[in-house]
């Protein structure tokens, strides 16, 4: 059973533990990192990166846990859902990491990985607004999830159009051009 417990520091108001249960599992033909840990940094892996597609557009399942079955209820009346992940595959060293060049790219800045979508982080938690093609039971059918397969589930929102996508919203200049190359580069399915 896939388990984390995480304690609070001792500075903080007592020990509190914290415990996430997966949900479910992801099925993908996504099986390969694209983007990896080399020398403390994030390494892109082009080539990869190309075949797989990174999920974008590829359709993959998201198989809910008997369980929860019932939690899935009203799903089927969304276009777009939010899929919490577990990057299972992130090891210590990559959990350790506090700054990286965005997608491994050195002309990018070294920013911290919370300013990125990196699953180098503290806790690997990833995040995917994808399209709900079908619910059958507890499978969920979904386009451009970019979770490998094996990740653990460990929640599902509805995608809503005025919270998650504000007005106003600022970024630097090296995402915008980070998303020009997997476009044009790479040949990525980006908005």
């Amino acid at each position: 059973m896939f388990q984390i417990l995480e304690k609070m520091s001792e500075k903080s108001k007592g020990n509190i533990g914290y415990s996430i249960k997966p949900i479910g599992v992801v099925r993908s033909s996504y099986r390969e990192a694209s983007l990896t840990i080399r020398d403390q940094d994030l390494e892109l892996n082009q080539e990869i990166l190309t075949r797989t597609k990174t999920g974008k557009g590829n359709v993959s399942e998201l198989i809910i846990n008997e369980e929860y079955k019932d939690c899935l209820d009203g799903i089927e009346d969304f276009s777009h859902i939010m899929v919490l992940y577990w990057a299972h595959r992130m090891n210590d060293e990559g959990r350790n990491i506090t700054k990286v060049h965005p997608a491994g790219k050195k002309e990018y800045p070294l920013v911290g990985v919370f300013a990125t979508r990196a699953p180098a982080r503290p806790n690997p938690i990833c995040a995917t607004t994808v399209e709900l093609l079908e619910r059958k039971e507890n499978v969920l059918k979904v386009k451009s999830l970019d979770a490998l397969d094996g990740s653990p589930i460990i929640d599902i929102k509805f995608h809503h159009p005025s919270y998650d996508a504000p007005p106003n919203v600022k970024w630097p200049d090296w995402v915008k051009e980070l998303m020009s190359y997997f476009r044009e580069e790479l040949k990525q399915e980006f908005p």
